[in-house]
């Protein structure tokens, strides 16, 4: 049973950290799908994969935890921040060779790799709408080599987006859409969470009101849905420590709507 001196809200705070190295990783059914369609992908040759959606929908976690799952099946190598160059060409080269490549320049630097690579070397990029237009062409061009296959995310913030970009029209094997997950994949969400962390009592707190509440609140959008748990469940530890005699019994949309206040996510 939940106690209310065991400091138990900062550790259900910690779960809702907004990090792709959460160790409380949930896949729902949608992005479980997608992490499927992925595995399917790379059964089959490619060039470029596309995964794509509204910030918050579950893509970069869905990237990090492919790659940590397959990372001893295929040569992989991931970078999450727009930090993919030429220089990263010579340090995979070594890392996956042992030594640095005798190359002066990106045509002999593909030279050296024709000669030595014998599998497909995969590429995972994230935030890609970050890349400017001549190193979309050039991750086009590494692409048509038949040595890179790319795994790229793209967050959509506008209508004009990498999907209309020349580069990638006819380059993609598939394009993966994310979207913001439904009522009852919200609830499954708080309470896989609660529930390997061993506290699934918490979970018993929140009415079906409240669950509603959260859905409206954030859409289903799974960023915002971290931001504002961690938040209530924030505020909860403050008033564990400061004033428990007030701590509610049950988690009731005032302490959600305040959360939600403090994050921006309602209008005062």
């Amino acid at each position: 049973m939940v106690t209310n001196s065991d400091g138990l809200y900062a550790k259900a705070r910690t779960l809702f950290e907004d990090s792709n190295n959460n160790s409380y990783f949930v896949l729902l059914s949608r992005t479980n799908h997608a992490y499927s369609r992925i595995e399917n992908a790379f059964n089959n040759p490619f060039k470029i994969l596309l995964l794509t959606g509204v910030p918050g929908t579950g893509k970069s976690y869905v990237l990090k935890r492919f790659y940590d799952d397959h990372i001893d099946r295929y040569t992989m190598f991931l970078y999450p921040n727009a930090t993919f160059n030429s220089e990263r060409l010579f340090e995979i080269y070594e890392k996956i060779f042992g030594a640095r490549p005798v190359a002066k320049d990106l045509e002999s630097l593909l030279v050296a790799y024709r000669a030595s690579a014998a599998k497909p070397i995969y590429i995972l990029l994230d935030e890609a709408q970050l890349y400017g237009e001549d190193r979309l062409e050039w991750i086009r061009m590494l692409s048509n080599e038949g040595l890179f296959r790319f795994v790229i995310v793209v967050h959509r913030v506008s209508h004009e987006d990498i999907l209309a970009k020349e580069h990638f029209k006819t380059r993609t094997f598939e394009n993966i859409e994310f979207t913001n997950v439904d009522l009852d994949e919200v609830k499954r969400f708080v309470e896989t969470k609660l529930l390997l962390a061993e506290l699934s009592d918490f979970y018993d707190k929140f009415k079906r009101s409240s669950f509603e509440r959260v859905y409206r609140i954030t859409r289903g959008n799974l960023r915002d849905l971290n931001r504002l748990l961690h938040r209530m469940f924030d505020l909860l530890d403050e008033m564990e420590r400061t004033k428990p005699e007030k701590l509610p019994k049950w988690f009731n949309n005032r302490i959600i709507e305040m959360a939600a206040l403090e994050l921006g996510l309602l209008d005062g």
